[in-house]
């Protein structure tokens, strides 16, 4: 035994008897930031592994046993010791922890357990083409951070629509799979030709996660869940529709015969089937009350002093039905002027939207070659990046059970970390007054953005066109503005009240009001008419919520507002894409 191993051997004796022992080899850190190397006490090797945790404090890490290692990814003993990466300089131990800070899952850990972490990610490099997560994997080793170059996003071998495709400096992935413990969900590879990242292992990922409160870390993670899936469908990852904003049908009658999955039919089946069971109930019991007993495929004895009053009532019934027929229609119609009106008004969004970009697009500068100037391309990318904001933050305003959570801070902290939006973005939401808005700081910054376009040398200076823009841009926030409007004005509860009870009043008399005329078919025929009444009704309170944010139905009948906003982001490039070869 060498001397060098002596104060390992007895610190390992120390902890075996349960002593209190530290013993420390500290590595000059000159590369790394003041601030963080005076946040982590702990030592290592020559390896880079850890010997030591920190103070004995609520920020500290837990005291780790020393125990001789060559491997980073073992545990030593029953704790685990996280890695140390020694050779990171300063800078990039600051734009580590920095970006690490945009992101709400590690926002509530201390200063002093976030300097760790920090330390922990390893530096790598990979060249173009290159696959660094497989889709489907569940051999999930790392979870990474894009320090140069970009990346490609794929899922189920189709690469993602810009922006949602593309990850590039200060950009995250890999902690999904981590957190749930689930399959990667995108294939990423390397775009640039060649890329660096850096990234930290499974286990120190999960070893520095822990130290948040359980319920905190659950929190987390339904948060996570909600916002990531209200990305997911802005993206393309999931569409309710395949691709399309309200289900398309076929004229055929035949193929409209067998459908089901989506239909009023599938909804009220149910309620129907127990409406045919209580006509059916009463049948009986009437049949067995009467003394005179009639043919059962024949219509019930008029002289049965039972069926008589039925008869009578049944009189009355029909002049309810007429009543009801009337105003459920009338109601129905108005729901789908609601409905329509609804629509119109997010593809008018939609059209404006697009409008801007086209202008811009034809009074971009361009050089001798007809290509953009380099400031033509900066004018046009950011006020294509804000539009694209304005539209997500703008349903996330109103469709608020689907994409709610994106407005919230730490919903546009996780757009920041996957790459849809730039940390000038993100710093200047965090600082405006959230009473403004962040639909109307997006539109705001579309107008000033063309306004420093023309004198930065961007746009031309075009009155005309300038003109028209900004008379677009006015209309597009009229028309953003009458959303809330439409909701709030969507139809009175006094109204929807009446129906309500109209409705259901009709259906409940229904069986003692057609036994006596139809006998043995008034089941069937009950069932028909709680079918397409009751459905009806059901179908105009779907059309009352087009933005499906009362949660009454999950079916094919409410908008899909990820498709929408798809529509909308690719018109964003489409026209600087259009225009970028002239044939002139």
């Amino acid at each position: 035994m060498t001397w060098e191993l002596v104060p390992r051997v007895f610190c390992i004796l120390c902890i075996q008897h349960g002593l209190s022992f530290s013993y420390s080899l500290q590595p000059p850190r000159s590369h790394i930031s003041d601030t963080i190397s005076s946040n982590l006490n702990a030592a290592t090797n020559d390896n880079g592994i850890v010997i030591e945790g920190g103070d004995k404090d609520d920020d500290a890490l837990p005291e780790i046993p020393i125990l001789p290692t060559l491997r980073n990814d073992e545990e030593t003993t029953t704790k685990f010791i996280p890695p140390v990466f020694t050779n990171m300089t300063k800078e990039e131990a600051n734009f580590i922890k920095s970006t690490l800070m945009t992101n709400f899952m590690f926002q509530s850990l201390s200063d002093k357990t976030l300097d760790k972490l920090v330390l922990a990610f390893e530096k790598i490099e990979y060249k173009k083409g290159t696959v660094i997560t497989t889709q489907g994997d569940k051999n999930i080793d790392y979870f990474y951070v894009i320090d140069k170059g970009e990346c490609d996003v794929t899922v189920d071998g189709k690469t993602l629509p810009y922006p949602y495709g593309t990850l590039s400096e200060g950009n995250m992935f890999g902690e999904l799979a981590m957190l749930y413990n689930v399959p990667r969900k995108a294939t990423v590879s390397a775009k640039s030709d060649t890329i660096t990242l850096f990234r930290v292992d499974r286990k120190t990922f999960r070893y520095f996660l822990d130290r948040q409160q359980p319920q905190e870390i659950d929190d987390v993670k339904e948060e996570l869940k909600d916002i990531d899936s209200a990305i997911d469908k802005i993206a393309g990852v999931y569409s309710r529709y395949s691709g399309d904003i309200v289900k398309q049908y076929k004229p055929k009658r035949s193929w409209l015969w067998r459908r089901w999955t989506g239909t009023i039919l599938q909804r009220q089946y149910k309620v129907a089937l127990l409406q045919m069971i209580i006509t059916a109930s009463i049948g009986i019991l009437v049949r067995r009350s009467s003394t005179v007993k009639w043919p059962i495929g024949s219509v019930p004895d008029q002289s049965n002093l039972i069926i008589s009053k039925m008869i009578a009532f049944s009189k009355h019934w029909h002049y309810l039905q007429g009543i009801t027929t009337f105003i459920l229609t009338f109601f129905l119609s108005q729901a789908y002027s609601h409905w329509r009106e609804m629509y119109n008004a997010a593809r008018k969004i939609q059209g404006r939207l697009n409008d801007v970009n086209f202008l811009l697009t034809s009074i971009a500068t361009r050089d001798d070659n007809g290509d953009y100037t380099p400031e033509a391309e900066k004018v046009l990318d950011n006020v294509s990046s804000y539009t694209r904001l304005f539209h997500a933050f703008l349903w996330s305003k109103f469709a608020t059970k689907n994409f709610g959570m994106l407005g919230s801070a730490r919903g546009q902290s996780r757009m920041l970390s996957r790459g849809l939006m730039t940390q000038a973005e993100f710093n200047a939401l965090q600082a405006i007054d959230q009473t403004a808005g962040a639909p109307n700081a997006c539109l705001q910054w579309v107008a000033i953005r063309a306004l420093k376009g023309t004198e930065d040398g961007g746009l031309k200076h075009d009155v005309s066109i300038i003109h028209v823009l900004f008379s677009k841009i006015s209309e597009l926030r009229g028309t953003y503005a009458g959303i809330g409007d439409i909701i709030a004005g969507r139809m009175p509860l006094a109204y929807t009240h009446i129906v309500q009870i109209l409705v259901d009043i009709f259906l409940a008399t229904a069986p003692i009001a057609l036994y006596a005329e139809l006998g043995i078919w008034a089941p069937l025929s009950v069932g028909i008419l709680t079918l397409f009444y009751s459905g009806l009704l059901d179908l105009a309170k779907i059309f009352l919520d087009p933005l499906d944010n009362d949660d009454f139905c999950d079916e094919s009948i409410n908008m899909d507002i990820g498709v929408l906003i798809r529509e909308g982001n690719a018109g964003s490039t489409r026209w600087k894409s259009a225009a970028q070869i002239l044939p002139f």
